[in-house]
């Protein structure tokens, strides 16, 4: 059986032309005139939809008054339903003011439908968009109930569904408006009460969409749909209604855009290792160029917390060189998703992604050049076979590419950066007051005779102090002062 989610947004049109607005903002929405949204301040002043724009500056003169964007709302209404393909790839054409999503595929997925709402809530919470959602077998019935108060909204079947919607008054499909009044005159009030009219009197009197409308909504009708498709690439701006100027400003419209990016790479099943954000200053005669910022990845990267944990990082050490009227988030190239593993049992690479979103965040924090990974050489000169270079560096080893291994003998975990020369005493070298006793050796090495340093001759042995602490160290042959030489500490 088929289940449909809605998500109902009740104060679209004030979103979308007041963002950030809160419940003391003196504002309201035009539309031919007239008054199509407000807020609960303009509600307190005494103005109400249908009001003219001059009426209601008369009752509040200090009254921020917008021209409703129907573009703008399509735009909104398409970067939700790109951030909700992370969860569902059925994603309907939009009714008034909601997008509709067909979840039955994805309840497995997400271990069914409450827990699936509950990751759509903490998705909308990311984005500061005020949602409400209703859950029915039918997308119309869904839409429907996602309009009502929280108690009505969830219906998982179609019994269920039969039950809520009969209780709702007539009023509350669109096709039923035009006949409302006569209905009412009739004492038709409720849907149930609708249903229950002989239907060829109720269609000579009213139109045939009515009853289709009915029908749809409690499932007696197929319903039809033009589904949402993903762009090919992915490259979303966000216009700012006004400068912004702090990090946290930022992050908090970021968000959207990641969230959006989200959606797009699940639908396409693909991944990024790096990522775009432009920050777009003013235009004009005091124009600047945009800030870029490019968000590197040391492993592919499909979800929000692997973006917003470097992103805020980047944006915590950034200084802006003027107000931010836009952001532009854009990913240039992607890669296949790596395989979902089926393995019952925790795998190896599970844990080399915490080690890999830590290194991201190191990155971000410290900068650039300022996280090292080893570059192993095949030489066998320890100090030269150790060498470092910045992990985004290019040709830098991916960290779990193991490195050349070389003949197997014991090797210390921590190499001084150069030998340090040991004092001897009674021809046993010695190190912060400690003799050391030989417990392994010799194993020679020579080797460098190509290089500036010349040829490099030597006996290592481990070496051991009365605390029980290992030391590697070296003795220099066929030198004129052949004396001990700590190289490196085993752990």
């Amino acid at each position: 059986m088929p289940l449909w989610i809605s998500l109902y947004l009740p104060t679209h049109r004030l979103d979308v032309t007041f963002p950030h607005w809160s419940a003391d903002t003196l504002a309201a929405v035009l539309a031919g005139g007239k008054i199509c949204a407000c807020t609960p301040a303009a509600y307190r002043r005494g103005i109400r939809t249908g009001m003219s724009a001059g009426t209601a500056q008369g009752l509040a003169p200090k009254l921020n008054l917008a021209q409703d964007d129907a573009q703008q709302r399509t735009q909104h209404l398409h970067g939700l339903a790109l951030s909700m393909l992370q969860y569902t790839p059925c994603i309907s054409c939009f009714r008034e003011h909601a997008v509709l999503m067909e979840v039955s595929a994805s309840l497995s997925l997400f271990k069914g439908p409450r827990q699936l709402c509950r990751r759509i809530r903490a998705t909308l919470r990311n984005m500061g968009t005020q949602v409400w959602l209703g859950v029915a077998p039918t997308a119309l019935g869904a839409w429907v109930l996602s309009r009502q108060s929280a108690r009505y909204r969830r219906a998982l079947s179609l019994r269920t569904l039969h039950r809520r919607l009969d209780a709702l008054p007539v009023r509350t499909l669109p096709a039923v408006l035009p006949y409302a009044d006569w209905l009412e005159g009739v004492g038709c009030r409720q849907l149930g009460q609708l249903r229950k009219l002989p239907r060829q009197a109720l269609q000579q009197r009213s139109s045939p969409q009515l009853m289709q409308e009915v029908d749809a909504a409690y499932g007696l009708l197929p319903e039809g749909f033009s589904w949402f498709e993903a762009p090919l690439s992915f490259r979303q701006r966000h216009e700012l209604i006004e400068h912004l100027e702090h990090s946290n400003a930022i992050m908090a419209v970021a968000v959207r855009l990641i969230e959006q990016l989200c959606g797009w790479l699940q639908a396409r099943q693909q991944s990024v290792r790096y990522l775009e954000l432009l920050l777009h200053h003013e235009k004009g005669r005091h124009a600047r160029p945009p800030t870029s910022l490019t968000l590197r990845f040391s492993e592919s990267a499909w979800q929000p917390n692997d973006f917003s944990d470097v992103l805020r990082e980047h944006l915590h050490t950034l200084i802006l060189p003027a107000p931010v009227i836009s952001l532009e988030l854009a990913a240039p190239q992607t890669t296949p998703r790596p395989a979902a593993s089926g393995s019952l049992f925790p795998e190896p690479a599970q844990w080399q992604r915490q080690e890999h979103r830590l290194l991201d965040l190191l990155q971000a924090r410290l900068g650039a050049g300022h996280v090292l990974c080893s570059k192993p050489v095949a030489d066998y000169r320890p100090e030269q076979a150790n060498l470092w270079q910045p992990l985004d560096a290019p040709g830098a080893p991916a960290p779990q590419t193991p490195p050349p291994r070389l003949p197997a003998h014991s090797r210390p975990f921590w190499l001084l950066a150069s030998a340090q020369k040991l004092r001897t005493k009674d021809n046993y070298p010695v190190y912060q007051n400690r003799t050391l006793r030989l417990v392994q050796g010799p194993e020679r090495l020579e080797s460098g005779w190509w290089s500036g340093s010349g040829h490099e001759q030597r006996d290592y042995f481990i070496a051991q102090d009365t605390q029980g602490a290992r030391y590697w160290i070296y003795r220099e042959r066929e030198a004129g002062d052949a004396g001990w030489f700590l190289q490196g500490i085993f752990g």
